[in-house]
């Protein structure tokens, strides 16, 4: 039967009618329900896209002069490709919270993540803050070395041009440091 035909009918009401047509098209909303960048989305995909035929049967008019495949198609096509973008808009919006979330290059779901152990962070963090202060007590080229060298991770070259001294000199300052960061951190770290 035409497919013109079968439409005037499902649109009356014949069950059977309709059924047939979604027959017809059950290869086309597979081939767009199944493309790559909706295969996230899954089943929602598959029911938006059957949706879109179920309306396009429903507004399909003959006397517009669209073949009723083609219309169906392009119903089919267009609802699928505002689902991606609704989806992909949220993906968006969603990224975008968790990089605004928190401090530098902290995540969401970083920020969020409760530690196992609250005491262990918190000694941690007192600690940071102690290692953080015997640092700045440091004479500022031994501090320098220091940071430049094992914070940094430079290598003892490159510190001394930074400190305009030999890298001979710059592994003196460093080691001069770590003295003294041990002699104000006895029993703490070392």
């Amino acid at each position: 039967m035409e497919l013109t035909i079968l439409t005037a009918k499902a649109q009356q009401g014949d069950e059977e009618a309709f059924a047939e047509i979604c027959g017809r098209f059950k290869g086309l909303v597979k081939k767009y329900a199944n493309q790559p960048h909706l295969r996230p989305l899954g089943e929602e995909a598959d029911a938006e896209a059957w949706l879109a035929v179920v309306k396009a049967v429903r507004m399909y008019r003959p006397e517009s002069g669209v073949q009723i495949a083609g219309y169906i198609e392009s119903q089919v096509k267009y609802t699928l490709w505002n689902v991606f973008k609704k989806e992909r808009r949220k993906w968006q919006s969603e990224t975008a919270a968790e990089a605004d979330c928190g401090e530098e290059g902290a995540s969401l779901l970083n920020t969020l993540q409760a530690s196992d152990n609250v005491e262990a962070a918190v000694e941690r963090i007192e600690l940071s803050q102690e290692l953080r202060c015997a640092l700045a007590a440091l004479p500022e080229r031994q501090n320098r070395a220091v940071i430049l060298t094992l914070v940094e991770g430079r290598r003892l070259i490159e510190a001394g041009r930074e400190l305009g001294v030999s890298p001979q000199a710059v592994h003196n300052l460093q080691q001069r440091g770590l003295v003294r960061l041990r002699t104000m951190l006895k029993g703490r770290f070392f």
